[in-house]
């Protein structure tokens, strides 16, 4: 039943809506945990990671959040090749720090020696700060989409009122 009204939801985007620049605007939620966006790109989630898949590639991208999906969607869609590479390699670079912090942390929790111990709070605290940092270069590659996305939303509003 999901996939029939994707394909029904798809079929109407394509067929109803071929103005370029209403399809370079257009973000939608097909389904549940399941989006199409500028009419090329869709985002599914499929086992608490979300997949993107691009009309014109084969390549599937797996990333952990929507918003880092959305954001590269939306530097796909500029062509900004540069920046698609540096969210994906943050997006990766954070789930392997993610699993890194875990299993330390429950090795220290198995701990009796103090000073193994400190080794190991060391070990998360440097991971956390690595995380904190890539998060940082993350929001801003987040907020330039977001900007982006304000102002071609502005321009098509500004072009429709004329």
């Amino acid at each position: 039943m999901k996939k029939n009204k994707k394909m029904k939801v798809e079929r109407f985007v394509k067929d109803q809506l071929t103005n370029t620049r209403t399809m370079n605007l257009l973000l939608l939620e097909i389904d549940t945990d399941s989006y199409s966006l500028f009419g090329k790109y869709t985002i599914n989630k499929e086992n608490n990671y979300y997949v993107v898949c691009a009309d014109n590639d084969d390549k599937k991208r797996i990333f952990n959040t929507l918003k880092t999906a959305v954001t590269w969607c939306v530097f796909k869609e500029r062509n900004r090749t540069l920046e698609c590479k540096q969210i994906e390699q943050i997006d990766f670079k954070l789930s392997s720090l993610e699993v890194d912090i875990l299993q330390t942390t429950k090795i220290l929790n198995n701990l009796k020696d103090e000073n193994f111990k400190l080794v190991f709070i060391s070990k998360i605290e440097e991971s956390n700060i690595k995380k904190r940092l890539l998060l940082i270069q993350l929001n801003k590659l987040i907020n330039t989409s977001k900007d982006w996305q304000t102002k071609k939303f502005s321009e098509a509003k500004s072009t429709s009122k004329r």
